[in-house]
């Protein structure tokens, strides 16, 4: 009988744990959105450092049953922003990959924003408009979710 036990309260401890795990690779992925997201402001007209980006998405993919799809489709923008040659193509593929994944931000209580006039999304830690891509107007965005 204390065997019995023993097995259950294990398998209890795996099942509670398991969730945590995947809110964690997920967690972590959004920090990383958020490093990018402010080497994009910082670096104005260069090329910024996107690695790991695709391997954070890959666990996050691997430990999520429910964003499991969203998270497929932002990894190919991920291993193409790793790859991108330009500035011009890091904004493109970042904007695609955030908007990819503005529906699951909010569940880490990040933010998702749309640039006016590139039409560009970006997802940032707070909820001060600070854009990425118009370097004259920081200040332009609306905030989505």
């Amino acid at each position: 009988m204390r065997n019995v036990f023993a097995y259950i309260a294990a398998a209890s401890v795996v099942s509670v744990s398991a969730p945590a795990a995947a809110e964690s690779s997920e967690l972590r992925l959004f920090q990383r959105l958020s490093v990018f997201h402010e080497q994009l402001l910082s670096s104005d007209d260069k090329r910024t450092n996107p690695k790991g980006l695709s391997g954070m998405i890959r666990r996050a993919k691997e430990s999520s049953g429910e964003e499991r799809i969203k998270y497929a489709k932002s990894l190919t923008f991920a291993e193409l922003l790793e790859k991108a040659g330009s500035r011009e193509e890091q904004e493109f593929l970042y904007s695609e990959l955030c908007s990819s994944l503005k529906g699951v931000a909010p569940k880490f209580e990040f933010y998702s924003f749309l640039c006016p006039k590139t039409g560009k999304v970006w997802i940032s830690k707070t909820n001060e408009v600070r854009n990425p891509y118009l370097i004259d107007e920081r200040e332009a965005g609306k905030l989505i979710s």
